[in-house]
């Protein structure tokens, strides 16, 4: 039975993602050094909830947008405006990018395959570029310049928009099928080249976790839209959290 609406599914990963960014950005010193660490590991666990879902809406937001140059843009004007937030509050790389261009390249991928289907005579070159784009993040991930979440986090929307079709819920079985086995293929890559046993280990596969909620979704838009919430929550959580961190 799907009970669960688009607003509530965003409602549910934008907690979660508050959640894990509060574990991620206090660190897990400081909750070791007050004898709580084991709330570090569960603010991260519940956080890996929240990825899944949004990449589903990115792929489904393809579909249903107006304007999908518009839709880009959007999504990479917040990306470039989260970056010195996401920088500064999670301490990382200069290198490293934030979630919003890891969807914006998704979103590229999409249309890509959007033209090959429209322009075939062109779909050679529009092959190469992506093929292109996928090894240059392949590329970057192995050499640790990554954006956030890396190749897994580029192909998982991607896989969403390739599965996504007016049959979806007939496929749902196949689909979420397909999903578990990227999830699961993530943590066999990490753990092969980081084979060590403990809970940080685990943490790709506890996104499986999102896969029951996101079969619940029954379609619908909900009683509530909010379309800017998630472009402006993303960096207006990063910057409240490490300001209040600021204090603690």
């Amino acid at each position: 039975m799907q009970v669960l609406n688009r607003f509530n599914l965003k409602l549910i990963a934008l907690i979660s993602m508050f959640i894990d960014h509060v574990g991620a950005i206090i660190g897990y010193d400081t909750f070791r050094q007050n004898d709580i660490e084991w709330l570090y590991f569960v603010f991260r666990i519940i956080g890996r909830i929240s990825f899944p879902i949004f990449a589903f809406f990115v792929a489904e937001g393809w579909f249903y947008t107006r304007n999908r140059k518009k839709y880009f843009l959007n999504m990479l004007l917040f990306a470039i405006i989260s970056q010195p937030i996401y920088y500064f509050a999670l301490n990382i790389n200069v290198f490293d990018f934030n979630i919003l261009f890891t969807f914006c390249i998704s979103i590229l991928l999409f249309l890509l395959i959007d033209n090959m289907k429209k322009y075939k005579s062109l779909s050679f070159i529009y092959i190469m570029i992506f093929v292109l784009i996928l090894t240059m993040v392949l590329i970057l991930d192995i050499l640790g310049l990554t954006i956030s979440y890396g190749i897994y986090g580029v192909c998982l929307p991607l896989v969403f928009y390739l599965l996504y079709n007016s049959n979806i819920k007939q496929n749902r079985i196949f689909l979420w099928g397909i999903v578990s086995v990227l999830v699961v293929l993530k943590w066999f890559v990490l753990f092969i080249f980081n084979p060590q046993f403990n809970i940080q280990q685990i943490y790709p596969l506890l996104a499986l976790f999102s896969i029951p909620l996101l079969m619940l979704y029954n379609g619908e838009k909900g009683n509530y839209s909010f379309k800017w919430l998630f472009y402006i929550f993303y960096p207006a959580h990063l910057f409240f959290i490490y300001i209040t961190t600021l204090f603690i």
